[in-house]
């Protein structure tokens, strides 16, 4: 059985890494008992997904992983429950256990929103995730001072960014990914949601939008600013 979990990354552990996040959380559940489906092999490991990364520095309200469960173990876990009981009444109430076990296993900074069955005749979910709405937090700026170089950018057709990396150097059309920018009126610290587009694993950072508004006359170190990732929106 592959469950789906439902959790948040908050502001205590938002310069955790990708890889970080992923360690602590296979961490947590081993420490559940939860019985998690292992790769064989020499060297077996627990079978978990993990979708839609995110950047060092930044917290998601919304972040999901898929866990493969045993089904010897998850019996035992429903057949341990009194006889006479619904089918469904065992799988919502081992749903449960396996979401409390595991909030007392995360280390602070990480909660569990929901646990649930993951539908198995659906596509990979990575390719279900169409886009994500982050909330982004600009000190030193104004919300009159801003508004004029995004809605420069967003008059743009094409807004080409250069991503250097160690073995290579890839330019993205950012103006392709991003679907609308608010900046709400009067804030300060300034407050900008963005909403970004997903396609099949491709997308591109807001901090990386945030950079290229030097361009159309804002200039904003881009490490000073706060970004949460609210949602990520599902086909």
């Amino acid at each position: 059985m592959r469950v789906r979990v439902k959790y948040k990354k908050g502001d205590t552990v938002r310069f955790l890494s990708h890889l970080d996040v992923t360690r602590n959380l296979r961490m947590a559940l081993a420490r559940t008992g939860w019985p998690v489906a292992m790769t064989g092999g020499y060297s077996p490991k627990m079978k978990v997904s993990f979708y839609a990364p995110l950047p060092v520095g930044t917290a998601g309200d919304e972040e999901y992983m898929d866990v493969m469960l045993d089904k010897g173990g998850i019996a035992d876990f429903i057949g341990a429950k009194a006889k006479g009981e619904s089918r469904k009444s065992l799988y919502v109430d081992v749903l449960a256990r396996l979401a409390q076990a595991l909030s007392k296993a995360l280390p602070k900074g990480f909660s569990v929103s929901e646990v649930c069955v993951a539908d198995a005749g659906k596509q990979n979910f990575e390719s279900q995730i169409v886009g994500s709405l982050y909330r982004i937090e600009i000190e030193e700026v104004t919300s009159e001072g801003i508004s004029p170089a995004i809605e420069g950018f967003l008059a743009q057709e094409q807004v080409l960014f250069v991503l250097q990396r160690p073995k290579q150097t890839r330019i993205v059309d950012l103006r392709e990914f991003v679907e609308d920018i608010n900046v709400i009126p009067s804030s300060h610290p300034v407050i900008v949601f963005m909403k970004i587009k997903h396609d099949n694993g491709r997308t591109v950072r807001p901090q990386w939008v945030i950079d290229s508004l030097s361009r159309f006359g804002m200039d904003i170190d881009t490490g000073e600013i706060i970004v949460d990732r609210l949602k990520l929106y599902l086909e």
